[in-house]
């Protein structure tokens, strides 16, 4: 039998004994989600994308800010502005573009998540936040999908494997903890190594989960500054509303717009049900009464009585320089028509 010609781009992990040509075939042909696109996630999409993942999903729904770059990898001053899916995936095709890299810029919710993620075989935690986390976990659990849990904050980060039949995040976090009551790197900060560690250590999983080898089954912490490694094995809740009980609460919520208020003077609104929004023809409309516009196929940018307006193609809008939700909502429908 002749054997198969190696990949050159692939040679130095085939020929680890944990990978293989075999291993490597697995790889590209498995398919992975990985939510958010931040410190975490840049770095694994891009641990993923050269490794040779065949299909690399990656949401977010945020731009690129300047505050980003001490820790983002994949982005540079060039790319502030600019939608951070987008950018990830564009950047990543010129790394390897052998594989399927693709984005989307939305705001992963109770009403769409079953439908993007139900066909992929991991999902990858990069998020900043529980009440996503607790989402996934929702919607992972009922549909028997991997995935890894990862955070940062400070100079140490978690990582924990939640595979089918096992604890599940809410073994560990039953409840999403009270607001103010977290620490966030917004209040505490966030030391730039941390984050490189923690995504090696979830692409890392992450590879062996697609293979069937040597998972981990334990939470992983770690301190950068300290370098004190620990393992803490998380039992299944025997009273655990998601994995045990399967109430899948934070799936199965009312949908209804979502208002946030946002760290920064600002309020993100998100509509009941997705749009298709014609940016172009919006920004046609409001160039009448602004000529601070800019649009793309991606989202539309400008500012309006000194308040800057982000609108993306779904109606998800970000609204800065205003703090009040009635406020926001209220200026949105007036200047959007929507």
């Amino acid at each position: 039998m002749r054997k198969q010609k190696m990949n050159p781009r692939y040679s130095r992990q085939v020929i680890l004994d944990k990978i293989g040509q075999g291993g490597q075939e697995t790889l590209l042909k498995s398919k992975v989600v990985i939510i958010g696109c931040g410190a975490l996630g840049t770095t694994v999409a891009n641990n993923l994308a050269r490794a040779g993942v065949g299909t690399l999903l990656i949401i977010d729904r945020d731009l690129v800010e300047l505050n980003n770059l001490q820790r983002q990898l994949l982005f540079d001053q060039d790319d502030v502005g600019e939608p951070k899916a987008a950018t990830a995936a564009r950047k990543l095709k010129r790394i390897n573009s052998e594989i399927e890299i693709e984005c989307l810029i939305k705001d992963l919710n109770n009403t769409n998540i079953e439908g993007i993620i139900q066909n992929f075989h991991l999902v990858i935690d990069a998020t900043d936040n529980i009440p996503t986390r607790m989402l996934v976990n929702d919607t992972c659990v009922k549909n028997r999908i991997p995935w890894i849990y990862g955070g940062v904050i400070q100079t140490n980060g978690m990582v924990m494997n939640i595979l089918p039949g096992g604890p599940c995040f809410r073994c560990l976090l039953p409840e999403i903890p009270s607001a103010g009551s977290m620490l966030t790197c917004e209040t505490v900060g966030v030391l730039n190594t941390i984050p490189n560690i923690i995504a090696s250590i979830e692409s890392t999983e992450a590879i062996k989960i697609l293979l069937n080898k040597d998972i981990e089954r334990k939470l992983i912490i770690y301190d950068v500054w300290e370098h004190t490694f620990d393992t803490v094995e998380v039992k299944k809740y025997e009273k655990c509303e998601c994995c045990i009980k399967q109430d899948f609460k934070f799936l199965n919520m009312e949908t209804d717009e979502i208002i946030t208020v946002l760290c920064d003077n600002g309020v993100q609104i998100i509509p009941a049900g997705d749009m298709d929004l014609e940016l172009d023809k919006i920004a046609g409309n409001l160039g009448k009464t602004t000529n601070n516009i800019m649009a793309s196929e991606f989202l539309l940018k400008l500012e309006v009585e000194e308040k800057n307006i982000t609108l993306f193609k779904d109606g998800r809008a970000i609204i800065k320089g205003i703090g009040d939700t009635g406020a926001a909502k209220s200026f949105y429908t007036r200047c959007l028509g929507l």
